[in-house]
């Protein structure tokens, strides 16, 4: 089943890294692994998306995003037989070693920490990401 739509939903996501590894969610939606993050609210601009986004989803008001690349993908919505187009923009931030994930079960039903070269393995991840990784074949959180 196809659903109409106009475009591509842009969606703000982010590489969380603590410790080399970034934290990745089983999202129960779309059943694939993928970082957190979320749309735009009308007229937000995209770094304030990330920071109320990542919020939500984590409890932690992270500052000062890193703009890293974005990727593309369709997705299909398994609840509601949906299939969506997505433009991802990725950010990477740090997680200070004084806070604390306060996780929202409706965004995440696992999580772990991996490194980048284990999420590029991991198959049953969003295709965002995967697009991502193609774009970007050299990405990695260590500087």
């Amino acid at each position: 089943m196809r659903t109409e739509f106009q475009g591509h939903r842009v969606v703000c996501s982010a590489f969380i890294e603590k410790s080399q590894k970034v934290l990745i969610f089983m999202d129960p939606k779309f059943k694939v692994w993928r970082v957190p993050g979320g749309r735009p609210e009308h007229g937000e601009k995209l770094e304030y998306t990330l920071i109320r986004e990542m919020e939500e989803e984590t409890g932690v008001k992270f500052e000062s995003p890193e703009f890293v690349g974005w990727g593309q993908d369709q997705q299909f919505k398994v609840d509601d037989r949906l299939e969506t187009s997505r433009l991802l923009m990725f950010f990477h931030v740090q997680l200070g070693h004084n806070h604390e994930l306060k996780l929202d079960p409706a965004e995440a039903e696992d999580h772990k920490w991996v490194t980048i070269d284990e999420l590029k393995n991991i198959e049953n991840k969003e295709g965002a990401l995967s697009d991502f990784f193609q774009r970007h074949p050299n990405f990695d959180i260590a500087k």
